[in-house]
């Protein structure tokens, strides 16, 4: 689609948008991916007076985010999904230094500017769920001074998708995979962030 026929259909939503507070969130995939006609469409989108936000992995230029999409959005919900470098690589295919690095820049570039930035960790088990991940991603942000931070619930739904396109889903063997995340251990991990003084959004 166009930028312009995206904005028509937006728009046509926006009295909603106005009466509840919401807006358009880019979302992915990573629309940092796509800098150009991202930044564009939230131009566009901002000029016609609707909210913006992004959700982002957190792995893109800085130095061109910070031009050329920043200033367009209200919002952004930046993941961090585990703090050991060599374990990002492992099941993201990356290391995360750049990825930590943007999100301690975009703090410092938005601050003032009333914009929301939201670090949301997704718990999937075994994986970002252990203790030593929530502990290390806690301090992280606490040494940041960051004071409220959001953990999304593992929903194991996404095996059954993969079967529906045709795809052999990862992690068949692990039984942890598929079922939804305890209570308990969802709590465990609100815990560990309450103590570091970042309360859940």
């Amino acid at each position: 689609m166009s930028i312009d026929d995206i904005v028509k259909k937006v728009f046509s939503d926006k009295p909603f948008y106005d009466n509840s507070g919401g807006g358009v969130t880019l979302s992915g995939g990573e629309p940092a991916m796509f800098m150009d006609y991202t930044a564009d469409l939230l131009r566009k989108l901002k000029d016609a007076g609707i909210h913006t936000l992004m959700e982002t992995c957190g792995l893109f230029n800085f130095d061109a985010f910070e031009k050329k999409v920043l200033p367009y959005l209200d919002a952004i919900y930046f993941d961090i999904k585990l703090f050991d470098p060599e374990e990002h690589r492992r099941y993201c295919g990356l290391p995360n230094e750049s990825i930590l690095k943007n999100f301690e820049r975009l703090l410092e570039a938005a601050s003032g500017d009333n914009k929301v930035i939201l670090p949301r960790t997704p718990l999937i088990p075994g994986i970002t769920d252990t203790e030593a991940n929530i502990r290390a991603i806690a301090g992280f942000l606490k040494g940041l001074c960051v004071q409220r931070a959001d953990i999304l619930s593992y929903n194991p739904l996404w095996f059954e998708k993969c079967s529906k396109i045709g795809l052999d889903a990862p992690f068949q063997t692990d039984n942890a995979m598929k079922t939804w995340i305890s209570k308990e251990r969802l709590q465990r991990a609100k815990e560990i962030f309450l103590k570091n003084g970042i309360c859940m959004a």
